[in-house]
């Protein structure tokens, strides 16, 4: 019979190890050394998010101005200066869009109104409404991520209010409008998980994917002029 020989006692202090594998070797890394490394990165995000933050707000304290672009009380579903609240935020061009859904969860065929005025420049009405999906990449909406969309043209940027209802879209390029001209219906075509209204102003007046630079918006109503945060409401015209 072996002798009885106790095991040795392994302590988070003396020689608790993780091993990680490096181009398949096997290589023991002291706990502590991981937990610092863990902590850095995270503060490092942190840090580079809070930088974001800060430069996203500073660029919106001359926001263009728009009215709701619907009826009714909705919700901000995307938008503002966090990160993690906002995936716009990487691409240039849509770095102040906005994704607006109904609090009441009726989107899909709701009046969109135009939030300015304008003369209209673009316009996309024959793209199918999609089902729901988790996935928002289909072959569908391949290069065409706006879905049907219009695009208004104002002194600012140009407007675009996108993913709209197969064959809603009411007007015309080259037509001027009013805020508060009906100009079609919410749906869900183009790249996107479920109906919804994306709203955002850029610098040039055709789609531009991270090419045109994003011009910051702010949004009256009646609590009045107001630049959104992630769910929060905005009430529309004729409420």
């Amino acid at each position: 019979m072996q002798p009885y020989v106790p095991r040795k006692v392994r302590t988070p202090a003396t020689v608790l190890t993780i091993a990680l594998d490096l181009t398949g070797v096997n290589v023991p890394v002291a706990a502590p050394l991981c937990i610092a490394l863990i902590v850095a990165i995270f503060f490092v995000v942190w840090f580079r998010a809070q930088s974001s933050m800060r430069a996203w707000r500073a660029d919106s304290r001359n926001p263009l101005v728009l009215g709701a672009p619907f009826e009714g009380l909705w919700i901000v579903a995307a938008g503002g200066s966090a990160p993690g609240m906002n995936h716009h935020l990487i691409a240039s061009d849509q770095r102040f869009a906005y994704d607006f859904i109904r609090r009441d969860a009726t989107s899909f065929g709701s009046a969109i109104l135009s939030p300015c005025d304008g003369v209209v420049v673009n316009v996309e009405n024959a793209m199918p409404d999609l089902p729901p999906s988790r996935n928002p990449d289909r072959p569908e909406s391949r290069g065409r991520e706006l879905g049907n969309h219009i695009g208004t043209e104002t002194d600012r940027g140009t407007v675009f209010l996108c993913h709209l209802r197969h064959g809603s879209v009411s007007v015309v390029v080259g037509e001027r409008i009013k805020a508060g001209t009906p100009i079609g219906a919410c749906g869900n075509s183009g790249r996107t998980t479920r109906a919804h209204l994306h709203i955002h102003a850029q610098n040039l007046p055709w789609y531009a994917f991270n090419e045109a630079k994003g011009v910051p918006i702010a949004f009256s109503d009646h609590r009045g002029e107001r630049v959104l945060r992630v769910w929060e409401s905005l009430r529309g015209f004729a409420n």
